[in-house]
């Protein structure tokens, strides 16, 4: 069993300090990746989503965790819904709920993601992992867990040019749903 995965299964009094600051630093960077895409004022910064997820993490661990794999794919899923619930709430107290149109153009995670958008994204996720799980994983990566290209190659153990592809068919996928759902 690889030391990652090793410590991830160790009890919290046998943890080895040294690897838990590298994981730190690292869910830190995801964290710090996906709140660039989020609003200026967003409530949550990096550091209180890594906890967060953390928190959510640890009451819904696995018994044992097989591999880095399962663990980051954990935190991205944490990590996504945190910032959902987020968005949910923002919208509720602001003007109700309610699905709007976003143009192709708008696909693209490079900006802010307002909060109608980024619970449109997560609704229709589920239909996508139901059709193309491969798919569904790498939009969670890419989107809810602010990984590039590299990182999700890495993550996933395929190559680079695959989550491309893959990336380029799940923004082709999300546009469409996101316009049947509006």
């Amino acid at each position: 069993m690889p030391e990652f995965t090793r410590w991830l299964n160790a009890s919290n009094e046998t943890r080895d300090d040294e690897l838990f600051v590298g994981l730190y630093g690292e869910l830190k960077r995801i964290a710090a990746s996906r709140m660039a895409g989020e609003r200026a004022d967003h409530t949550l910064n990096a550091t209180a989503l890594v906890h967060e997820a953390w928190l959510r993490l640890e009451k819904s661990a696995p018994d044992e965790w097989r591999d880095r794999k399962q663990f980051f794919a954990a935190v991205s899923e944490a990590m996504r819904r945190i910032l959902v619930e987020a968005a949910r709430r923002r919208l509720a107290s602001k003007r109700g709920s309610g699905e709007v149109a976003i143009p192709e153009s708008e696909v693209d995670i490079s900006g802010p993601i307002p909060d109608e958008r980024l619970l449109a994204v997560h609704e229709v996720l589920d239909q996508l992992e139901e059709e193309d799980e491969m798919n569904a994983r790498i939009v969670k990566l890419r989107f809810f867990g602010g990984m590039k290209n590299d990182e999700i190659a890495a993550l996933l153990e395929v190559n680079e040019k695959t989550v491309r592809r893959h990336w380029t068919v799940a923004k082709v996928w999300l546009y469409r749903a996101l316009q049947e759902e509006s």
